[in-house]
């Protein structure tokens, strides 16, 4: 951090300094705050975020401090590496271990865990393992973390900055970001500026009073020509008095102002080094190009300083206050002055300097991200292995996010070693990461080319399905797959042909050539990636184009392949995906078993490394699961839950569409308790977040509880209107799963506006349909759907479907039709025979979770004259269903931190969840709570 100026008073920024102590007081009572002071060069930011860290210092906050640097830039986690290790370098042995111990050596693991896997998931990892440092860090006091000069920060520590903001609110944490104005109008910087969690200043330019205040005794005229020639800007107005002063003109002579307005542009290397020996300009040079927080003895060796010269030079350039020397590094007072000397040294002079730091630094066996931030700005031929270097910093950026400086690296690379294939292929997927899919396919055919290669030629056609459009893709994969003369299962034509399946399994106009295709693989054992994405994708087209489900779940247990194809896919949210849709053909099939198996093998991965979206992703998969299960107070805490832990997230297709299924099965547990208006709310909210979203096939299911919920508040023509939407919705892209069944809310709404004929067509179709699927599941609630159209069956169809529900894993579906037969046989006068299944019935809505079924069994049951059995009602039955999650967590004897981490939430929710509990419960603590909980 740059050190005040001596003597220079904070003039004109009362408003700024009581906003700031304001969000300091706000951490302290563990509300966190963020703070963008945004501004150009010399309007004071940088002593507004010195004046924050002495507040609070006075205060007790621990403190982090980072400055962003031009050439740190370049470096995956330059700012974040910044902070943590200035907390760690100024300690040595015990101390230092015992350090390294806690959060910072978890921050310094997670960035090094990140710089190893360039995959597209290790970036949401890496921010949520970097949140939960600073989340350890404020947990015995309030934290400050300030970064100076964000505009140069790197992108990957922004991102983490854009992260922490949005996840603030309830940590003791005041964020103070310093920033000159925006150059782009999207990325993080922009995010941040301009998000509601922040509250931006701009500081202004000081008025001539102030001005004359800052500068001392001057005559008026010369105190507004230096304003005017500064604009108020406090660090170019010193600039210029100082050049005066050089210029031995004096401040009290009115004569002296008309000499101002001629200072020319050089003003500022001239007031600040042109006086200086020689040996100072030189290492001042060297220092301008190593960038923030130099290493002297580095600055001095690539400009050839003997100790006896550097020694010199350091105190010249201290004297001047144009650099601060903390005894270890060379850190310049003000940017500007760093970037006057960049521009005077021109851009041979920077080039000759950075080839030289480049040297230097890959003599001393530097990191590789360090070296590269100078091969970069140095001539080709600089190091022999230049391209070596090239490649491993790019494959750290990748795994920070930062595919635009990965790609900037790899194309210096190719250009030092033109002919090595494998090194523009690496070029060509990080195009495809960075969003230049034209030159992607350029790199990657020309490296498949010279390396002949299936990976290579099938993503030079991902590429071209962004260029051109899937169908040109679908024909380079098909002329790809017709050249491949190895073997039809080979590994490189199983990769081919699992692309060409991909991309068509997107295609609505694809989907029977996709089947034919797929079906050819229907034999792979799911011994490769390959295999397992062809086999997860037959599983899935066998869902959708509804064969028998014993073959899709044999189908689909040979693509998860005892947890393998979750393995494949954490490296990509679009694999993720396939992951999950594999995993619902299976529970659609009554595999409920090994789905559960499954679920728990990912859980366990993901608590241990992994993002709010993959736990997103695999809590989508656990509420279907409990959804077929009928566990409804499961399915209501993690639809909760879920939605919670994605809040915050950006709403890129993958994301809208966890939230879309979150939502739906929210709305379903709210409709099982009876709560209309909370699955109005529920529904309401995702619409209203996501209006302008694209429609994706799970936003298509929504149709289906919004249907329910017209029909439970008396709609029915709007229930119909509904249902007949996600039917078309559905037809569109050619499926009709009975598991997703539209016709259940359209046969009840026909029957209420007296078209029996059509609700009496409907479910047998659904009948047919469930038949032709063939699990018990979907064949059990057809029947009874049927058994509501057709009257003169209804007892008849009753019995069948609870004799097939019997052999399901679906509890609540069994419990329905238990309800409706002992319903159908109160009305049929057989009172005996109606008791039994009501009494089984209720009881099984118990324990599933279903007021509203519970009610209609008991209210059946009175009418008989009898009475349910008394349910043994817990204190656990007070809570809500995310409070009873956290409270069976607590009981096991879970620390909140472990909680909140399992769950993806802060500790201040379990905190405040605890709180309720104990409330509700009437109990003192968590001794209590096992005890009351059984």
């Amino acid at each position: 951090m740059r050190p005040p100026v001596p003597g220079v008073p904070l003039l004109e920024r009362e408003d700024e300094r009581g906003r700031i102590e304001a969000a300091l007081d706000s951490a302290t009572r563990g509300e966190g705050r963020v703070v963008v002071i945004e501004g150009r060069a010399g309007i004071g930011k940088t002593r507004l975020v010195q004046d924050t860290r002495a507040l609070a210092k006075e205060r007790g906050f621990g403190r982090l401090q980072a400055v962003g640097d031009a050439l740190e830039g370049a470096m995956a986690w330059g700012v974040v590496r910044q902070m943590v290790e200035r907390s760690v370098s100024r300690y040595s042995g015990e101390i230092r271990e015992k350090i390294l111990a806690g959060p910072s050596g978890a921050a310094l693991t997670a960035l090094d865990t990140a710089a190893a896997d360039p995959s597209e998931a290790e970036l949401g990892r890496t921010l949520h393992a970097l949140w939960w440092v600073a989340v350890d860090l404020s947990s015995t006091r309030p934290l400050l973390i300030t970064v100076d000069d964000a505009h140069w920060a790197d992108l990957s520590s922004l991102q983490f900055l854009v992260y922490l903001s949005r996840r603030i609110a309830d940590l003791p944490i005041a964020l103070v970001v310093a920033t000159r104005p925006p150059a782009e109008s999207t990325g993080p910087l922009a995010q941040l500026s301009v998000s509601r969690q922040a509250e931006r200043m701009l500081p202004r330019p000081l008025t001539p009073d102030a001005l004359g205040e800052l500068i001392g005794p001057a005559d008026e005229t010369v105190v507004t020509a230096v304003h005017a020639a500064s604009g108020g800007n406090p660090f170019l107005a010193r600039v210029l008095v100082d050049e005066l002063a050089a210029l031995g003109l004096p401040l009290d002579a009115a004569s002296t102002a008309d000499r101002v307005g001629k200072l020319g542009p050089s003003t500022i290397f001239r007031a600040a080094m042109g006086r200086l020996p020689g040996e100072a300009i030189h290492l001042a040079r060297a220092a301008a190009v190593l960038g923030t927080g130099c290493d002297p003895w580095l600055a001095a060796a690539i400009v050839g300083l003997n100790p006896g010269g550097l020694s010199v030079a350091v105190e010249a350039l201290v004297a001047a206050n144009v650099l601060a020397d903390d005894g270890d590094h060379l850190v310049f007072i003000h940017p500007v002055v760093r970037e006057a000397v960049l521009a005077e040294l021109g851009p041979v002079g920077r080039s000759t300097l950075h080839a030289r730091a480049a040297t230097r630094l890959w003599t001393a066996k530097a990191a590789a991200d360090r070296v590269a931030a100078h091969l970069a700005q140095a001539p080709r031929g600089t190091l022999p292995n230049a391209a070596d270097v090239l490649r491993k910093a790019a494959a750290s950026l990748l795994a920070s996010g930062d595919a635009r400086t990965a790609v900037a690296h790899l194309t210096r690379a190719v250009d030092e070693r033109p002919d090595d294939a494998g090194l523009r292929a690496e070029l060509g997927r990080a195009l495809l990461r960075a969003g230049d899919a034209t030159e992607a396919r350029r790199h990657l055919r020309v490296a498949a080319a010279g390396l002949p290669n299936a990976e290579l030629v099938a993503a030079a056609a991902s590429a071209t399905a962004v260029v051109d459009g899937p169908a040109a893709a679908i024909a380079e994969l098909n002329a790809a797959i017709g050249d491949w003369t190895i073997g039809v299962r080979d590994n490189g034509r199983l990769h081919l042909e699992a692309r060409l399946a991909v991309i068509r399994s997107f295609l609505a106009d694809q989907r029977h050539a996709a089947s034919e295709h797929l079906n050819l693989f229907a034999d792979l054992r799911g011994r490769t990636p390959d295999e397992r994405t062809l086999l997860g994708l037959l599983a899935q087209m066998g869902r959708y184009e509804v064969r028998p489900s014993s073959e899709v779940a044999e189908t689909a247990l040979r693509a998860l392949s005892n947890g393998a194809y979750f393995d494949d896919a954490t490296g990509s949210t679009d694999a993720m995906v396939a992951w999950v849709v594999a995993l619902l053909a299976l529970i659609s099939s009554d595999g409920v078993d090994d789905a559960r198996r499954e679920i728990d093998r990912a859980r366990s991965r993901v608590r241990a490394h992994g993002s709010p979206v993959e736990f997103a992703m695999v809590a989508n998969a656990a509420l279907f699961l409990n959804w077929r299960l009928g566990n409804v107070r499961f399915m209501e805490a993690e639809s909760e839950g879920t939605l919670a832990a994605i809040q915050h997230e950006d709403p890129v297709p993958q994301v809208v569409a966890l939230r879309a299924t979150s939502t739906h099965f929210a709305a379903y547990a709210a409709m099982e308790r009876g709560d209309f208006e909370c699955m109005a709310a529920v529904l309401a909210k995702f619409d209203a977040e996501h209006a302008d979203a694209p429609r994706m096939m799970p936003m298509m299911w929504l149709h289906e509880p919004r249907a329910l919920l017209a029909l439970a508040t008396g709609d029915p023509i709007k229930a119909r209107t509904e249902a007949f939407q996600q039917r078309d919705a559905m037809l569109a892209v050619g499926v009709d799963p009975p598991s997703i069944p539209w016709r259940l809310p359209a046969v009840r709404a026909a029957m209420l506006l007296g078209d029996e004929a059509e609700a009496l067509t409907l479910a047998e179709e659904q009948l047919a349909i469930a038949r032709k699927w063939g699990a018990a599941t979907e064949v059990g609630a057809a029947l009874r759907l049927l058994a509501h159209a057709d009257a003169a069956r209804r007892l008849d169809l009753l019995t069948e479907s609870v004799a097939v529900l019997e052999t399901s894993p679906a509890r609540l579906q069994l419990a329905r039709s238990l309800v409706d037969l002992g319903e159908a046989l109160r009305v049929a006068r057989r009172r005996t025979d109606a008791r039994t299944p009501l009494h089984r019935g209720i009881d099984l809505a118990t324990e599933c979770g279903s007021d509203v079924l519970r009610t209609r069994g008991v209210e059946a049951l009175e009418a008989l004259g009898d009475r349910p059995r008394k349910p043994m009602f817990a204190g656990r039955e007070a809570l809500t269903a995310s409070e009873r999650r956290v409270a069976d967590l607590a009981a096991l004897g879970r620390a909140n931190r472990e909680i909140a981490q399992e769950l993806f939430v802060t500790p201040k929710t379990v905190e405040n969840h605890l709180g309720r509990i104990y409330t509700k419960l009437g109990i003192n603590g968590r001794r209590e709570l096992a005890k009351v909980l059984t």
